[in-house]
Formats: C-alpha cells, sequence, structure tokens
C-alpha cells in the first residue's frame, strides 16, 4: 500500500506540472525530470513490494530517502507567492510521515519529521537569501502546519503499539472442551489475514510424549502426531515471527526495536518437515506446552505480516491457556462433586446397610431362641421405608443442585435423626439444644445430619457404645458440635486414625475437627460456620 501510494503520488505531481502551466516556477525542465524520474522509481519500488518482502525492506530507509530530497526539490519547483494551492507540500509531507509511522514506529515517524522541518526551513531560508521571491508568511505557516500534523502522528504512532487486534472467534461448545475446535479457527483465520494456502500448527504438550500436527491445505484439516525429538530445542530457542527464505538464505525477524534482516543460513525443522522454500513462522506458546504456526503460499509477504502472526500467536497461546484454566476448573468440580456423592453415600446408604445387617444378625438369634420375629420385622421395613426416603431426597437434592435460601429448623431434624439411629442400632440416644429455635440453610442441615450419621455408626460399630450424647449450640457465627459415646474409643496407636469421612466433611465445609479418645469413650468436637453474622 505504501508503495502504491508513492506511485500515485508521484503520478499526481507529474499531471499538475504538466496540466498547470503556472507550474513549475522555476527550472521548468528540471521540474520535468525530476517528476519523470521520481514515477520511474516509484513503480519500480511498486513492482519490487509486490514480488520481495526482502528487497521492499532493505530498500525501504534508502526510499524514505529519496521521498524527502523529492519533497524538498518540489518545494523549490512549485514554491511562489501565487501557488498556494498547486503546491505538493501537505501531500508529501503527509505521505512521508504515514510511511514511516506503518512502516517503522513512532522514533522514525519522529526522525522523519524533525528532518523534513529541518530541510524545508533551510532551503526556504537559503531560497529567500538568494532573493528569490517567497511568501515567508505563508512559508511559517505551512510549517506550523507541519509540526501539529507530525505531532499528532508521532501520538497516533506511539498509540498504535507494534500490534495487531484481532477478533479471534470463539469455536462453539462448553469452554474447556473446544481445543481442537481453537485450533482449527486458528488455522483458518491465519490463512485467511494472509491468504495463504497452506498453514499449519504444530504444537507439544509440556506433559505429552508427542508432537501434534494441524494443518490447513486447500480447505482442508488434517491432524496427525509425531515425536518431538525433531522439533523440541528449536521451539525453545525461536524467538518471535520471521519471514524466510532458505534457498536465498534471507530472514526478516520481529524483535523488540522492530523488523531487523539478517542473511545466512536458514534452519527450520518444520519448514524441512514440509519440504517449504519461503514462508512466515512465528512460536506459539502458553501455559500447557509450546510449538510453531507456519504458513508458505501467501498471497504476499510484508513486515506487517510478522506482527500479525506475532499477535496471532498470543491469542492463541492465551486461548490454549483459557481451555486449561476451563477445564482444569471443571475436573476440580467434577473432583468435589465424586467426593460430595461418595460422602453422601458412605455416611447414609453404606452405614445403613450396615446397620441393617447388625439387625439381620441379631434377628437371627432372636428368632433361634423362640421369639417371634413380626415386630422387629415390621421395624427392619420400617428403617428401609425411611432410608429410601432420605435416598430419594438426595437423589433430588442432586438433581435440583442449591436449594436457595430454604433453611429448616435444626433442632426438629436432629431429633428426627436420633430417634430413628437409636431404632435402628438399639442404643439410647440424647439430643442437648439451647430452647431457642435455630435455622440453618437446608444444605447445612444435610452436612450435619450426614456427620452424626457417620459418628454414630463409627461408634456403634466400631465403639460397641450403648449410648451416643450430641450437643449442638451456636455462638459467635459458629455451630459448635460435640458428639459423645460410651463405647470403648479408638484403637490405641502412636498417632490415632481419624475418621475420613468426617474429616472431609468438615474441611469441604471450612470448619475444625477435633478427636479424644479413651477406653471409657470417645468425643468428637465439630465448629462450622452457622452463615449468620457473628
Amino acid at each position: 500500500m505504501i508503495a502504491t501510494g508513492r506511485a500515485i503520488l508521484a503520478l499526481s505531481f507529474l499531471l499538475a506540472l504538466w496540466l498547470d502551466p503556472a507550474v513549475p516556477v522555476r527550472g521548468v525542465a528540471g521540474g520535468y525530470y525530476l517528476a519523470s524520474g521520481y514515477l520511474v522509481w516509484t513503480a519500480v519500488l511498486m513492482i519490487i513490494a509486490w514480488r520481495s518482502w526482502w528487497f521492499d525492506f532493505r530498500l525501504a530507509p534508502l526510499a524514505q530517502g529519496i521521498d524527502i530530497a523529492v519533497f524538498v526539490s518540489a518545494v523549490y519547483f512549485t514554491e511562489s507567492p501565487f501557488t498556494e494551492f498547486q503546491s505538493p507540500f501537505l501531500a508529501f509531507a503527509a505521505f512521508l510521515l504515514v510511511a514511516a509511522m506503518v512502516r517503522w514506529n513512532w522514533r522514525a515517524t519522529a526522525l522523519t519529521a524533525a528532518i523534513l522541518l529541518i530541510a524545508n526551513f533551510a532551503f526556504g531560508v537559503a531560497l529567500y537569501e538568494l532573493g528569490i521571491q517567497i511568501d515567508l508568511f505563508r512559508f511559517t505557516r505551512r510549517i506550523l502546519y507541519m509540526i501539529l500534523l507530525s505531532g499528532i502522528l508521532i501520538w497516533l504512532s506511539m498509540s498504535r503499539g507494534t500490534g495487531r487486534a484481532i477478533d479471534f472467534p470463539d469455536p462453539p461448545g462448553l469452554l474447556g472442551e473446544r481445543r481442537d475446535g481453537l485450533l482449527d479457527s486458528a488455522l483458518d483465520l491465519t490463512a485467511s489475514l494472509l491468504g495463504a494456502r497452506h498453514v499449519v500448527l504444530a504444537f507439544g504438550g509440556n506433559e505429552e510424549p508427542w508432537v501434534e500436527l494441524r494443518r490447513l491445505s486447500m480447505g482442508r484439516i488434517t491432524s496427525e502426531r509425531a515425536g518431538p525429538d525433531r522439533f523440541e530445542e528449536e521451539w525453545s530457542e525461536a524467538p518471535s515471527a520471521a519471514i524466510f527464505s532458505v534457498s536465498k538464505k534471507r530472514l526478516l525477524m520481529l524483535d523488540g526495536t522492530g523488523v531487523i534482516a539478517r542473511s545466512g543460513e536458514v534452519t527450520s525443522s518444520l519448514a524441512g518437515e514440509f519440504c517449504i522454500d519461503e514462508g512466515i513462522v512465528v512460536p506459539v506458546h502458553s501455559a500447557t506446552g509450546a510449538g510453531q504456526m507456519l504458513a508458505w503460499e501467501c498471497n504476499s509477504l510484508g513486515p506487517d505480516d510478522l506482527r500479525i502472526m506475532h499477535t496471532m500467536a498470543e491469542q492463541i497461546g492465551a486461548a490454549l491457556d483459557r481451555e486449561e484454566m476451563a477445564t482444569l476448573a471443571r475436573s476440580a468440580a467434577e473432583t468435589g462433586v465424586r467426593h460430595a456423592v461418595a460422602r453422601d453415600l458412605h455416611d447414609s446408604v453404606a452405614q445403613f446397610l450396615a446397620g441393617t445387617l447388625f439387625r439381620l444378625e441379631a434377628l437371627r438369634r432372636w428368632i433361634r431362641e423362640g421369639n417371634d420375629p413380626e415386630g422387629e420385622i415390621d421395624s427392619i421395613k420400617n428403617a428401609l421405608r425411611r432410608e429410601q426416603g432420605q435416598l430419594r431426597l438426595l437423589i433430588e437434592r442432586l438433581r435440583r443442585g442449591e436449594e436457595g435460601n430454604r433453611r429448616t429448623e435444626m433442632a426438629d431434624e436432629l431429633r428426627d435423626l436420633l430417634n430413628e439411629a437409636g431404632l435402628h442400632w438399639h442404643i439410647e440416644t440424647e439430643l442437648v439444644m439451647p430452647d431457642k429455635p435455630m435455622p440453618v440453610p437446608v444444605q447445612l442441615s444435610h452436612e450435619i445430619r450426614q456427620l452424626v450419621r457417620e459418628a454414630i455408626a463409627n461408634a456403634v460399630r466400631h465403639g460397641k457404645c450403648r449410648k451416643v450424647r450430641v450437643e449442638l449450640a451456636q455462638e459467635s457465627g459458629m455451630l459448635n458440635l460435640r458428639i459423645d459415646d460410651d463405647g470403648t474409643g479408638f484403637p490405641l496407636q502412636p498417632e490415632t486414625i481419624r475418621p475420613r469421612s468426617i474429616t472431609e466433611r468438615v474441611e469441604a465445609l471450612g470448619g475444625t475437627f477435633n478427636m479424644q479418645s479413651n477406653n471409657r469413650g470417645a468425643r468428637l468436637e465439630i465448629a462450622i460456620r452457622s452463615g449468620e453474622p457473628a
């Protein structure tokens, strides 16, 4: 675009000289020779820009210098008090500043502005000293215009940054399950931006023993796996985006200050893998791994494409990181759900079945002694019905999810639970609670019930207890639960083994759990947040 704009500007300058008899003001033949030669030069630069990214980049400083020289010469040939609108001053100045801003950076824009201002001022003073008639007021006014224009373009160049905003499309699907879709979208978008017929993305994960090769060729995407031996070391050393030519030993690279050109051997394992002589390559880095993206058979390549590929690689790395974070979050959530379901099944169904086996064994002895089993059978049936109801509530709670803000009275919940446990395990139970109501969220009520059920089951099965005492109090925003039994306590070991299910449940609630045990029984002390302000 810069080369084409320069050629159009040169042609316009020549036509202005030819069509308007008032210009050039002085040196008519020289003015026509300058404009004609400049037009030929711009045509050559335009052809080079479309055919060779290497010579386009290498000739850019020379072209900028010649443009400045022609700009100053144009002022000489056209400047007079009667050529207010014929002078190409502003057109040339704007083109030079924009070209520096687009091709390089704000420093090049500022340098170009400084050279233009100094050269134009010095040339104007020289014309005035030589007695050539010029309008000093209009000359000074245009310099002020040029300072204003330069300041605006330098600011734009600084605000523009080094990259280009790319609208990276999100593929359909659940976050954390779209990795392949993201990579395919990256290949499609890269091919569209560069006009490339072939794009390949090679990516190796940190914990995977292979490299994934995804290739877009003629609109079709294929995927395969390869060993990492040929690529891994090169990827760790790849600095940034680069346009390369293997046969001509040329390389344009993007570094921290801009684009640099290098000559010499070009080594790229990925390019060698696909027998590519010329293309553009960029490293891709993310928290999950590293790789390279390579495009070839592009419509045209230039320094701007390096920034496009650099931004594209950053977008790909960020997208892969987001997918990995989502995957880890989903995995953590699934693990939490699995543990919660496992605890609920252990503390309810498994322990109830263990208690049922305990009662059936006692029923067998009862029958052998010649007693009537009907009453105990009815009691077991009623217990099974209650447990079936509790299991259905558990399933329904899993289906619905959160219970919202619904609350329940904790005293009623524990009173019913202890009555059921006493009948089920054939033990005596006692509940100690304050006289005032103690409403708690339904979810927290479920957790407390499960803690008490597990504690009672452990006390009966392992401690052979005959009585369990449960005390619940609320103080300073905390629920303090204490469970005592008169069993044999926990086995004497150098380090007492803590009940796993109770420990995990308390930790999940963000509470604390202390345990005391001797030959006269065990005591569990649990403190969890009630959800009420302290």
